[in-house]
Order: structure tokens, then C-alpha cells, then sequence
């Protein structure tokens, strides 16, 4: 995955996620992400990063399926972006 230097990035990032998880046989998360970045309308980006990082922190819980150890790096990555961008909305 390309290094996500603004926030930007986290989309292209957040497709290219997807590609591979579908690819991992994990498309149900492959189809949540893209669902929730191309069929809903957001009124805020802070909304749909709130809603992004809910689902991604899900799939990276203990009780969730195995990612591949470089899918789970990469959700993480985005994760932290995510985060960062939230983090100085307040």
C-alpha cells in the first residue's frame, strides 16, 4: 500500500484495502468499507472517518476472522490516519 502522507490519501488507500481484502476472501469488510465510501452520503468527512474507523477497529479485534498480517499493518496505517485527522478536529 502507498504511504499515506495526508488525509488524502486514505481513500485511495481505503480502495486499494478493499482490492485485497476481497482478494483474501474477507469481501464482507471489502464490501463494508466500499459501501460506506461510495453509496453513503456523509454530510461531514468527520463522519465518515468516525464511521471508517468503527469498522476497521472492528476487523482488527481478536474475536474478528485472521487478517493476513500485512492487511492488518495496512488497516492499521489507515487507522492512524484516521485517527490523527480526528484527533486535530477537536
Amino acid at each position: 500500500m502507498k504511504q499515506i502522507q495526508t488525509i488524502d490519501d486514505v481513500f485511495p488507500a481505503l480502495d486499494e484495502l478493499s482490492t485485497e481484502l476481497m482478494a483474501a476472501d474477507h469481501s464482507h469488510l471489502a464490501a463494508t468499507i466500499q459501501h460506506r465510501l461510495h453509496k453513503v452520503a456523509w454530510t461531514v468527512r468527520s463522519e465518515l472517518f468516525e464511521e471508517l474507523r468503527q469498522v476497521l477497529s472492528g476487523a482488527v479485534q481478536p474475536n474478528q476472522p485472521k487478517l493476513p498480517e500485512q492487511l492488518r499493518t495496512n488497516v492499521e496505517q489507515i487507522l492512524h490516519a484516521i485517527d490523527s485527522y480526528l484527533n486535530s478536529e477537536i
